[in-house]
């Protein structure tokens, strides 16, 4: 049995929109994007936000200068530019309302070293949240959740692109000093929940 994971990461910057988040890049399946949206319907300051959601409206926006690149990539999996994904990204963020304990959970960016190494154009990571997740437990939820990118080939896609690109962008978080917290998200439900509760409640 083989060990994956994925990440959430808490960043910080100044700004009159939002003071932190988390990010999540990781394999398909690790149970990531459900506890982002059970902790920001139980946290009124927290906005779940998807990476991928956010591609799919740009590539629908009238004249996007990014459209006919995510409307490639998006499908099968592949990585949309960091160029697209930051001009993006920092637009949403910059587009926000006024609030100063905004917390923001970003799932699915960075996935690959350059985006993490251009991430500080959005924000500063303050640790990473690691969850741990069996190989085979993330190949049940993703056969049970049937989405369009589970199919298998996609999904293994998406898998190896983790292991080549989205390992090495945590490692390079990690190297330079970024505080890496594992926790194992095995569990469904409640249970899994609270593990990860804890974490996200620590000071």
């Amino acid at each position: 049995m083989s060990i994956a994971s994925k990440t959430l990461t808490v960043i910080s910057r100044q700004s009159t929109a939002w003071s932190e988040a988390f990010y999540g890049p990781g394999p398909p399946g690790a149970g990531k994007s459900y506890l982002c949206r059970r902790t920001a319907d139980k946290f009124h300051q927290v906005e779940h936000v998807v990476m991928s959601e956010l591609l799919s409206k740009e590539a629908a926006r009238p004249h996007s200068p990014w459209a006919l690149e995510i409307s490639q990539k998006l499908p099968t999996g592949t990585l949309v530019s960091s160029d697209a994904c930051i001009a993006i990204l920092k637009d949403f963020l910059g587009g926000l309302p006024q609030c100063d304990e905004r917390i923001i959970l970003l799932d699915g960016f960075p996935r690959n070293i350059d985006q993490a190494r251009k991430f500080d154009e959005v924000a500063i990571p303050l640790a990473i949240i690691e969850l741990t997740c069996l190989q085979e437990t993330m190949e049940k939820r993703r056969a049970q959740r049937g989405r369009p990118d589970d199919d298998p080939a996609i999904a293994e896609g998406r898998y190896q692109g983790y292991l080549n690109e989205t390992i090495p962008a945590i490692d390079y978080l990690r190297n330079i000093n970024q505080q890496v917290v594992q926790v194992p998200s095995d569990d469904d439900g409640d249970e899994g929940y609270r593990k990860f509760e804890r974490t996200f409640s620590e000071d």
